[in-house]
């Protein structure tokens, strides 16, 4: 009987959807065997290492926020701070971020975080977080963060109301920012 191939793709899916559901802590080389219906033989054909395995983890998961944050911004004003606040806005609880993203590296390998420094860094460098009401911008996009944070690890959910009213909030502090309101 012939054995079934299993992509990159689908270890990676296998992987996120362990740490979505049991705990970052919980992804091995193992595990993503089990999910997949696989040996761990075959992932390591793949994945020579568990540490190898997080860091392409965490790079699609950047790579999938990324999209979606260049998808949204193309389709806006340009501002990079309301297509910040509006990526998080539209995300869907199951899809990738870079805080689940941390949550992996952090419990590997705290030098896995690396990359999701560099992308903080950059989405912090297209915000143009400075001017006069910098403040403001830097409070909308701290608080976004907080909202997903503290959904994302279970510590409180809103409810759609809250999280309407919140994230209209939010895009006004950014329209303001963007000289686009007072």
């Amino acid at each position: 009987m012939a054995r079934r191939k299993f992509t990159r793709e689908q270890m990676i899916a296998a992987a996120r959807d362990i740490a979505l559901h049991r705990g970052a802590g919980r992804v091995t080389l193992e595990a993503v065997a089990e999910v997949i219906g696989s040996t761990k033989g075959a992932v390591l054909h793949t994945f020579p290492n568990k540490l190898t395995l997080l860091e392409e983890l965490l790079r699609s998961m950047c790579q999938e926020w990324d999209r979606r944050f260049d998808e949204i911004q193309s389709k806006t004003t340009g501002d990079a701070l309301s297509a910040y606040i509006e990526t998080w806005e539209q995300s869907d609880p199951q899809a990738p971020s870079y805080l689940e993203a941390v949550a992996v590296a952090r419990a590997e390998d705290p030098k896995l975080l690396e990359p999701v420094r560099q992308a903080y860094q950059r989405y912090g460098n297209l915000m143009q977080l400075d001017g006069p009401i910098a403040t403001d911008a830097l409070v909308a996009w701290m608080a976004c963060e907080g909202l997903v944070l503290l959904d994302l690890l279970g510590l409180h959910r809103f409810d759609q109301t809250t999280k309407d009213a919140f994230f209209s909030r939010l895009k006004a502090i950014a329209a303001a920012h963007n000289g686009e309101g007072t």
